[in-house]
């Protein structure tokens, strides 16, 4: 398991950005509420998202983090292996595990989270240790 730590250095090695309409979101929830978060949530998002007062915006921007991780590691990984975690000051940062992890080839994820009531965005940078000049894996 990858957990992300401060930013000391590294080589950017790759960026992906994905935006949600919230909207969107809030439909499936309705829908398939349980079907739809098991889907694209951990256990813990889940909690997070659910507690909320409109759990849609804050799913939506989960939903575009890991859609935003898998483009910057190349594809190949799925939902469960990415999951958004929240510091208590609401700092996001990302936890890798199984092929998202792999994939990352020792690197790590930096994500920036964003949202409003209609739109949800993410942004993801996939970090190289200073000492490596890393490659996703293909």
């Amino acid at each position: 398991m990858l957990v992300n730590a401060p930013l000391t250095g590294g080589n950017i090695v790759a960026v992906g950005v994905d935006l949600v309409d919230v909207g969107r979101v809030r439909a499936a929830l309705a829908k398939h509420p349980e079907r739809f978060t098991a889907r694209v949530l951990t256990d813990h998002e889940r909690t997070y998202c659910l507690s909320r007062p409109d759990p849609a915006p804050h799913v939506a921007a989960r939903f575009a983090a890991k859609e935003a991780v898998i483009k910057c590691l190349g594809g190949g990984c799925s939902f469960g292996d990415i999951a958004v975690v929240r510091a208590l000051s609401g700092f996001p940062s990302i936890t890798l595990t199984g092929r998202a992890l792999e994939r990352a080839n020792g690197g790590r994820v930096l994500v920036s989270l964003s949202h409003l009531p209609d739109l949800a965005a993410a942004f993801a940078v996939l970090v190289a240790p200073d000492d490596q000049a890393r490659e996703v894996v293909p």
